[in-house]
C-alpha cells in the first residue's frame, strides 16, 4: 500500500511537471504558425552567400633559434570577408534533412602585434581562405511535431574537411630598426566542423513550386591554417611557420529549392 502511494506521488510530480512542458511547447508551436507550407520532401539545391568573420587562435611560430629563442606568440587581428557555398540534400519533412555542402570564404587579412616579452617581430602582411567540404544534418523541432508552418526554425551540426591557405606571410622588427621578412605562403588541409541556428521561411504559396529562404548563424572550426617556412626575402628558415587556429563566425542567407513535388 505505502508503495503504491509513493508510486502515485511520483506520477502525479512527472505529470504536473509534464503537463506545463507539453503546454509550452504547444505555445511555441502556435507562435511560429504562420500560413500552410508546399510539400518539400525529397532532394534539394541550397545556395548561399554572406559574411563570415575570422577569429584565429593559438597563433604562434617557432623562429630558427628555437628552443634557445622562445616561442613567439602573437594577436592577430578579426576581419570581416565574404562567404559562398552551394549545397545537394534530402529532406525527409519529418524534422530533419541533411545535405552536402561545398563552401568557399574571402582572404580575410590576418595581422597584429607579438605578445611574448621581449623584443619580437609582428605579423604586418599575411591573409586566410579557407575552401571546405561539410556534410551537414538539420533538425526542425516544429516540423517534427506536425506543425505544418511556411516558418520553421531550425538548428544545424556539420563535419567536414578544410583547406586553409594561408599567403606570403611578413614579419616586422621595430625594436630598434625596421627589418622586414618575409616567408612562403601555403595550403593546410584539417578537420573542420561547424554548429549553428537558423530560420527557414516558405516564400511561395500553396500549389506553387516551393522555394525557401533561410537565415543562419554558424560557428566554423576549419582546424589549423599553416604559412609557408621558405625565406622569400632571405634568412634562415624558420623551426615551425605562422600558425593558428581558423574559426569563423558567419552570418548568411540560403535559397533552398525542392527538386520534385509529391
Amino acid at each position: 500500500m505505502v508503495f503504491s502511494i509513493k508510486r502515485a506521488a511520483a506520477c502525479a510530480l512527472v505529470f504536473s511537471l509534464a503537463v506545463p512542458a507539453v503546454a509550452a511547447a504547444q505555445d511555441s508551436a502556435s507562435f511560429f504558425k504562420v500560413g500552410t507550407a508546399s510539400v518539400t520532401y525529397g532532394p534539394y539545391v541550397r545556395f548561399g552567400l554572406g559574411a563570415v568573420n575570422t577569429r584565429p587562435s593559438d597563433e604562434h611560430w617557432l623562429p630558427p633559434g628555437y628552443p634557445s629563442d622562445p616561442r613567439i606568440d602573437f594577436n592577430l587581428s578579426n576581419d570581416t570577408t565574404g562567404f559562398g557555398e552551394i549545397a545537394f540534400g534530402y529532406d525527409w519533412m519529418n524534422g530533419f534533412r541533411g545535405d552536402v555542402s561545398f563552401l568557399t570564404t574571402g582572404a580575410a587579412h590576418t595581422t597584429g602585434p607579438h605578445t611574448t616579452s621581449g623584443d619580437h617581430a609582428d605579423i604586418t602582411a599575411a591573409s586566410v581562405s579557407t575552401t571546405a567540404v561539410m556534410g551537414n544534418l538539420y533538425y526542425s523541432p516544429f516540423e517534427q511535431m506536425g506543425v505544418n508552418s511556411r516558418l520553421h526554425p531550425f538548428v544545424v551540426a556539420g563535419l567536414g574537411y578544410a583547406n586553409n591557405k594561408v599567403s606570403d606571410w611578413t614579419r616586422t622588427n621595430t625594436a630598434k630598426a625596421s627589418v622586414d621578412r618575409t616567408f612562403s605562403g601555403d595550403t593546410h588541409g584539417d578537420f573542420a566542423y561547424s554548429l549553428g541556428i537558423g530560420m527557414a521561411y516558405q516564400l511561395t504559396p500553396p500549389g506553387k513550386h516551393p522555394a525557401i529562404l533561410e537565415m543562419s548563424y554558424r560557428y566554423y572550426s576549419f582546424g589549423t591554417a599553416k604559412g609557408g617556412s621558405t625565406p622569400v626575402t632571405g634568412g634562415d628558415e624558420p623551426v615551425a611557420p605562422l600558425s593558428f587556429e581558423n574559426d569563423a563566425h558567419v552570418l548568411s542567407i540560403s535559397l533552398r529549392i525542392p527538386l520534385q513535388r509529391l
